[in-house]
């Protein structure tokens, strides 16, 4: 199984930065090659697949996420366009699935807590372009 999806409607993705690593990365920023940042977190997995919430941002949310301006929990619940990508990733690599869910349909489970901002001071920069 990939960490980032592959053949999916988000296009090609390349980690930006990393924000929370257990084993693997459970949050982070990622872009595509025409440059859409999407903020990323581990929302599910069982032993068939994981389940990631990815939430499309701007250029000017996503660094006022940096700046502690938006909350994690606020990230997707009141994103930009709506809608935030349920991307399923079977274990088996069997195809990558993306789902776009309304924000006001969101699992309350898969989410932050509300008040958590990003803690800057340990992030793994994978590209520094921000």
């Amino acid at each position: 199984m990939s960490l980032l999806p592959q053949d999916t409607n988000l296009g090609k993705l390349e980690i930006l930065e990393v924000y929370e690593y257990y084993d693997v990365p459970y949050l982070f920023a990622c872009q595509n090659k025409s440059g859409q940042i999407f903020l990323a977190s581990w929302a599910n997995q069982t032993r068939e697949f994981g389940t990631w919430l990815y939430v499309p941002m701007s250029a000017s949310r996503f660094a006022g996420l940096r700046a502690g301006r938006v909350d994690l929990r606020d990230a997707y619940l009141t994103s930009e366009d709506g809608f935030v990508y349920e991307v399923t990733i079977p274990c088996d690599d069997s195809g990558d699935t993306t789902v776009t869910i309304s924000c006001d349909k969101l699992n309350e489970n898969w989410l932050p807590m509300p008040g958590e901002f990003l803690d800057l001071s340990e992030v793994e920069a994978v590209i520094s372009s921000f």
